[in-house]
């Protein structure tokens, strides 16, 4: 054990007189140190490196408690147990957490766009119209801005602060609070009470009208016929989840006072230190304009361009890792006091007393030299883009607090910063009112910069009527320009921008572009891409990954892009050879195999596989730079949980690899017009001439696809009427196509006669309309070639496929009426829209002005993909047949509204197949953790599935069946077999098989019924059922020898995984932290998971 370092202190006041800031203190003592305050003060540590912050952060052994200072005196005076400055385990903070929660939700916060761009754009307006050289107050405004923005979205309610001589009462009175809090902090308290008597008298008024004013608007929002889904009508209205109870109207103004203290008070910060650094760093101050001029031009901003600002994202990220405007947190240990074991931190060396405050200095934290280097003290937003920033150590980064007590408002908060920012950047050029003026930071709650002053003048060409009807409009075409354009970023720089005229050489250069998928996305993009070529000066070939291994590689100087997922850190089906050959490469006696050449890698993957994510695109970006070729460009990914992909790579690919590709292989580029809306349209023109035409002609050829053709032996429902549609095939296979139990059929579909028609009818098709196809369109062949539009529609393109955002700009563009283009902004903005985008075809539905031909519509379209189905049957029933078990996807409205409903192509395509008919199949190996254990006898199972997930093990436990038939005496171990359905009588899928297959031994059933849990033990869930039974399958794990595999949706393995960690922290007595580390080493080993959308 080691002492903590201290100063030696002062009798009586302890370090209250030593004068030295904690960064002096850091510098002096290191990265731990003690203080006390004053006499009878516990002496309180302080932390200020990444390595102690992991330790206290760890929510199982400290907990956080109200740092002391200003931010007390607001707990025990104003906000008492509200979201801030509640202490552990208060019951209000629990009740108030749950309640709020959803109103925090991605989906929510993106719908309160509209509301902090007005806000916004009153204080653009308020700087644009002061005559020039104004001094601005910097912080003074962002403050009132933070304010009303926050008032606005979460309250429903105005303070108007841009309009008014004199600020709403409650602003007076909370800054007259705030100030009296820092200064009661520092006194003793008979000093408050009996020698300060008149300003404390002012401080309860201050209090009392605070707490009035958020009673009125209780009262107005309690008593009013509207309800707006917002802060205050879920803490009127919603009860806890947990305990059913509702939230206290004391309660209620407790948390009004915090959010709009805690809210306003860090964001205005943050907005000033964040324009501080822009004006101090030309450098970063250009790359931001640049970004900000290539996604908003000389328009409005859109909900949209928020994902397409990555720079200033990491402008914002690195501004907050420099200067947290809530700088501080505090825990203490949560051991029972009862308890005598010590408690230690840094790595057993240093004690902490059982309620010694520990407080978390995140400036001296944020600044350590061992994540952050040796310039850890500059400000550099390139360590902060995504690339950098996932993969910095845990714990580096905590601006926002930690665990269950982080804070609530950050994605509102970040929301803010980006939509203020941007529209500053986009409008204004920055000047100190003082040259000569260096940061000084103000601390009371929160930091904030002091004296700061700035004279903003607007951009070259523009003026205040301009940047207003800008900043109203809701359309490009509606913003007549001043007569001299204004100068957009970029024109005379180096940097990359979406929109730069590419001249394309006059003979094409080949283009290489490979993927690796099983569920067909990555395939989808990579023909995507292949579309896009040609425009580029390429001429592409598109093949998986492992046709491409070697064989593109022997070629110096030829581009190869890599578009591929992970699965479980393994490389999908179709690219593990290539994964072989590049180990080979890399380990081989050669030290640079692949010298002179050139590779681009775009990842898919999920971010809730922590431990996996991006794991194989990352492997094969680096393995490929190892091997000497260079990289184009950075590696792109999309989270496919963000349900974004095909938008995120349009802007990789647009932003990113094209204009790379233009660099190293043209490098002639004509200037940048730098106006997205001309650049858009030419775009628009080239769409309109992607070589269709319609013409009446001989129907088109037959199809190449590289599967085989099937016969169907039986075709069945398996829920009765009414419930979700779930069903069963069997097909005979082609001659020597074998499979094994836990493989896949892969069926290529077509889609609905119906939704063919519709689209046919939309722009006015005649059945027997031709297409002649001049070029390669997404995937069509390149020779010219005469096809019957409908053979097209169905049996070629995706009609389901889910519009991009460019697709949708496309549309709009195409609307002459400016209302209408106001609907369709509204319906794919509204909460349906981004949960379900709609299709193409149903927003030229639901908008018949939209022109675009039916050459722009096919240009829209990905081709079609094969889907696989998990084999439900075991070979050694019947080598020659395979069944599957799938649900029918068809969702939207009904009835007069039915050419609007959504059809799952392929489940639809094989719910209408009758017994005899023809399909084509392709046979797909499964992952080779998720089959059955090559000892039976040894390796004891638990299968979990839900709904149509019982395919695989319906194969696995047909399987157990006919070898215990074959073999009688053999003893096969243990096998549980955990299902979740609706109920036993309405969708308990082949329920009489697998109770004949119980009866014989070969499994153990164990259901959770979701509407009728008094038949399944009161258990709704599979999660349910596993912890009801978690003493009985527990075991089967502990030992090492057995195996569990789920098969389901990404949300019922996450109550799954939950209660597995949960059980075994109660089986073994270790921490749930502990649990989760155990659960992540058996993962892809005794734990396999098969998981669907």
């Amino acid at each position: 054990m080691t002492a903590v370092p201290h100063p030696p202190g002062w009798p009586v006041m302890g370090n209250a007189l030593d004068g030295m800031t904690y960064a002096q203190y850091h510098e002096k003592y290191g990265p731990i140190f003690q203080l006390i305050a004053g006499p009878g003060k516990i002496p309180t540590l302080y932390v200020c490196s990444v390595e102690l912050l992991n330790e206290i952060c760890d929510e199982t052994r400290f907990a956080k408690i109200p740092t002391r200072g200003p931010l007390f005196e607001v707990r025990n005076n104003l906000t008492h147990d509200g979201l801030f400055t509640a202490s552990h385990g208060e019951e209000n903070w629990g009740i108030a957490h749950r309640v709020l929660m959803p109103v925090f939700n991605g989906i929510t916060i993106k719908n309160m766009f509209d509301e902090m761009h007005d806000i916004a754009s009153q204080l653009v307006l308020k700087w644009a119209r002061f005559t020039s050289g104004t001094e601005i107050d910097v912080t003074g405004d962002f403050t009132r801005l933070t304010l009303d923005t926050l008032a606005l979205t979460t309250m429903d309610t105005r303070f108007n602060s841009f309009y008014s001589e004199t600020p709403h009462p409650f602003i007076s009175a909370m800054v007259s609070f705030l100030i009296e809090c820092d200064w009661r902090s520092r006194r003793p308290g008979f000093v408050n009470d009996y020698v300060f008597r008149k300003t404390t008298q002012k401080y309860r008024e201050d209090v009392n009208k605070m707490r009035e004013i958020g009673r009125e608007v209780v009262y107005r929002r309690r008593n009013s016929t509207y309800r707006k889904k917002d802060l205050i009508d879920a803490m009127i209205h919603e009860a806890d989840p947990k305990t059913g109870q509702k939230m206290t109207e004391e309660s209620i103004i407790d948390n009004i006072a915090t959010f709009l203290i805690a809210g306003h008070e860090t964001t205005s910060g943050l907005l000033s230190f964040m324009l501080y650094q822009l004006m101090k760093n030309p450098d970063v101050m250009r790359k931001a304009r640049v970004e900000v001029d290539s996604v908003l031009g000389q328009g409005s901003m859109t909900p949209e361009m928020l994902s397409r600002l990555p720079y200033l994202t990491a402008v914002i990220r690195e501004t907050l890792r420099l200067h947290p405007t809530a700088p501080a947190f505090s825990v203490s240990p949560k051991q029972d006091t009862s308890d005598n074991t010590p408690i230690f931190i840094g790595r057993k060396q240093y004690e902490v007393g059982k309620k010694q405050p520990i407080v978390a200095l995140l400036q001296e934290i944020h600044r350590d030299p061992a994540v952050y280097g040796d310039d850890a003290d500059q400000f550099k937003p390139e360590r902060m883009v995504d690339e950098h920033f996932y993969n910095l150590p845990k714990g580096a980064y905590k601006p926002f607090g930690n665990g269950a007590r982080a804070c609530i408002g950050r994605a509102l908060a970040l929301q803010e910063a980006t939509i203020t920012m941007a529209l500053l950047i986009q409008n204004f050029e920055f000047d100190f009112a003082d040259a000569s003026y260096n940061l000084v930071i103000k601390k009371t709650l929160t930091i904030k910069p002091t004296g700061f002053k700035a004279i903003a003048r607007l951009r070259p060409g523009l003026n205040p009527t301009f940047v207003q009807r800008r900043l109203v409009s809701d359309n490009l075409k509606d913003v007549s320009l001043p007569e001299s354009n204004i100068p957009m970023a970029g024109t005379d720089t180096k940097v990359e921008l979406r929109g730069q005229n590419l001249k394309p050489p006059s003979k094409l250069g080949d283009l290489v572009i490979c993927y690796g998928s099983n569920t067909g996305t990555c395939q989808t993009l990579a023909h995507t891409l292949a579309s896009e070529a040609p425009k580029h000066g390429f001429r592409p070939t598109v093949m998986s990954m492992d046709q491409a291994a070697g064989k593109f590689f022997t070629e110096a100087n030829l581009p190869v892009v890599v578009i591929t997922a992970s699965y479980e850190g393994q490389p999908p089906d179709n690219a593990s050879s290539f994964a072989s050959w590049l180990t080979n490469l890399e380990t081989g006696s050669n030290t640079e195999p692949l010298d002179g050449h050139f590779h681009a890698v775009y990842g898919c993957g999920h971010r809730d596989w922590v431990d996996t994510f991006q794991k194989f695109p990352t492997w094969v970006d680096t393995a490929l730079t190892d091997c000497g070729s260079k990289a184009i460009v950075t590696r792109g990914f999309s989270d496919v949980s963000n349900d974004d992909t095909f938008n995120e790579f349009d802007l990789w690919s647009d932003q990113s690899l094209w204009p790379a590709l233009a660099q190293e292989y043209y490098n002639d580029h004509s200037s940048n017009e730098g106006n997205p809306q001309k650049a858009f349209m030419r775009e628009k023109a080239e769409m309109r001439n992607e070589g269709f035409e319609v013409v009446q002609s001989s129907r088109m050829k037959e199809l190449d696809y590289d599967g085989r053709e099937a016969t169907v032996l039986e075709s069945t429902l398996l829920t009765v009427l009414g419930e979700p549609e779930k069903r069963h095939i069997k097909i005979r296979l082609p001659s020597g196509m074998d499979y094994s139990t836990g493989d896949y059929l892969a069926i290529l579909p077509v889609n609905r006669d119906e939704t063919v028609k519709v689209a046919m009818t939309r722009f006015g098709l005649a059945v027997d309309a031709q297409v002649v196809s001049n070029k390669s369109v997404n995937g069509l062949p390149s020779e010219p070639i005469c096809r019957s539009a409908y053979i097209v529609l169905k049996e070629l393109v995706e009609l389901n496929h889910p519009a991009t955002d460019k697709n949708i700009r496309a549309i709009a563009l195409s609307i002459p009426e400016q209302s209408e283009r106001k609907a369709l902004e509204k319906v794919v903005s509204s909460k349906q829209g981004k949960e379900q985008r709609p299709s193409v075809l149903h927003l030229l539905i639901m908008f018949p002005s939209a022109t675009l031909s039916f050459a722009e519509y096919l240009s829209m379209l990905p081709p079609l993909h094969v889907r696989r189905y998990s084999v439900s049957s075991s070979p050694l029933s019947d080598p020659s047949s395979c069944t599957l078990t799938y649900s029918v996807a068809n969702f939207g409205p009904e009835a007069a509204h039915s050419e609007l409903r959504v059809f799952g192509a392929a489940s639809n395509y094989l719910a209408n197949l009758k017994v005899t008919d023809r399909v084509l199949v392709s046979h797909c190996p499964g992952n080779a953790n998720f089959r059955l254990p090559t000892d039976l006898t040894a390796t004891p199972i638990i299968l979990i599935c839900t709904g149509s997930g019982l395919a695989p093990f319906k194969g696995f436990v047909e399987e157990r069946a006919a070898i215990m038939k074959r073999r009688p005496k053999i003893c096969l171990a243990k096998c549980i077999l955990l299902i979740g359905c609706r109920h036993p009588e309405k969708d308990a899928l082949y329920m009489q098989e697998l109770e004949d297959w119980e009866k014989a031994g070969a499994v153990e059933l164990q259901y959770a019924f979701s509407t009728a849990p008094e038949r399944s033990y009161g258990c709704r869930y599979v999660q349910d059922r596993l912890w009801k039974s978690r003493e009985n399958l527990m075991p089967l794990l502990l030992d090492g020898r057995g195996k569990m595999f789920f098969c389901g949706g990404a949300k019922p393995l996450e109550g799954v995984t939950k209660a597995v960690v949960k059980a075994y922290a109660e089986h073994t007595g270790k921490s749930l932290d502990e649990a989760s580390a155990w659960f992540r080493r058996i993962r892809n080993k005794q734990f396999a998971s098969d998981v669907y959308n």
